[in-house]
């Protein structure tokens, strides 16, 4: 009868178990169908190069060759404009413009021609597009910029609100027009935390592009503590302003203990001639819970010292006494 127990519970054991299995397979395989099915989505077109830079005179004319390809499995016909862009956020998105704002200074969309702007790829193909730039003889000196957008004509997404979104790839273009070219930028932000009890201690700055062209500043930020010893060098990540905009640059002390007041200083480098823009802020670290937690530890050992002290004669009353205990067993042996 017990063995009949065992071996009924032992199959149910292993058809549950069977069953567990099952289910986790079909689980993953539904995962990796999701992950593969966005993967395809995500890389369906590709524009190459995604930033394409130019130098070139006010009357001159430029051609540049660009690539897009297909890495999908589909058959894609793609339609390629051309578009001006502006940037309004902190983050350094650009914005395509479609209606043409002939005040904008640094639009640049009406200067470019690509040699088709209409592509069949088969799967996997990759094709190539001349790009000619034509700068106008009245240029201004500075930075000039635009977008080559190819938008796939089959691809369209759904938004939250339902409406239709069209998907697309592009190169930026950024060209500049040599010339007496103003170049100003300041860091109108840079913070950290006043108190902190431990760390990691996390940094925010924003810098302003006042320049007439875009900027790639060198940024970093150095941390010493009260005696102006180096605490970390912190590398800003390399990005472009583009003018008149603002980017947000973040920065993480990764130490957790640390103690006392601490300077942090930004430096930011940019420009062809090597201006510098600095910004200096102090911030306080002090683990208090800490502190008072080894102040209470270190006040108990004491009183503990402090009473063992108090119950116990002291060493020399000790030797006192036993220097008259032995001067008593002397006189009592020589009466004896």
């Amino acid at each position: 009868m017990t063995n009949y127990k065992l071996q009924k519970t032992s199959k149910n054991f292993v058809m549950w178990k069977l069953i567990v299995v099952i289910c986790l397979e079909i689980v993953f395989w539904k995962l990796e169908i999701t992950q593969n099915a966005f993967a395809q989505s995500s890389l369906g077109l590709s524009a190459i190069p995604p930033r394409l830079e130019i130098i070139a005179k006010p009357g001159e004319t430029i051609t540049k060759i660009i690539k897009v390809r297909n890495e999908s499995k589909l058959e894609k016909i793609i339609s390629t404009n051309i578009k001006d862009f502006i940037v309004i956020d902190n983050d350094g998105t650009p914005l395509q413009v479609d209606d043409q704002d002939l005040s904008n200074r640094w639009a640049a969309a009406s200067w470019i021609q690509v040699s088709n702007d209409k592509l069949k790829l088969k799967p996997g193909e990759t094709r190539n597009l001349n790009v000619t730039v034509i700068v106008p003889d009245n240029a201004l000196p500075g930075g000039h910029y635009a977008m080559i957008l190819h938008s796939p004509n089959n691809d369209t997404l759904l938004s939250q609100t339902g409406a239709i979104i069209q998907t697309n790839v592009g190169t930026l273009v950024y060209i500049t027009v040599p010339g007496n070219i103003n170049e100003s930028a300041k860091i109108n932000d840079f913070s950290a935390p006043n108190f902190s009890e431990y760390g990691p201690i996390n940094f925010k700055a924003v810098i302003t592009n006042l320049s007439d062209i875009h900027i790639t500043p060198q940024a970093f930020i150095k941390v010493t503590n009260l005696l102006g010893l180096k605490t970390a060098n912190l590398a800003l990540n390399t990005i472009n302003i583009f003018p008149y905009t603002s980017r947000e640059f973040t920065a993480t002390l990764n130490k957790q203990l640390m103690l006392g007041r601490f300077k942090a200083v930004l430096t930011a480098a940019y420009g062809n001639t090597g201006q510098i823009a600095t910004s200096t802020i102090f911030f306080w670290v002090i683990p208090y819970k800490l502190i008072i937690t080894l102040v209470a530890i270190l006040t108990i050992i004491i009183l503990i010292i402090k009473l063992k002290q108090i119950s116990q004669p002291s060493s020399p009353k000790i030797e006192q006494l036993e220097h008259e205990l032995e001067t008593l067993k002397k006189k009592y042996q020589d009466r004896s």
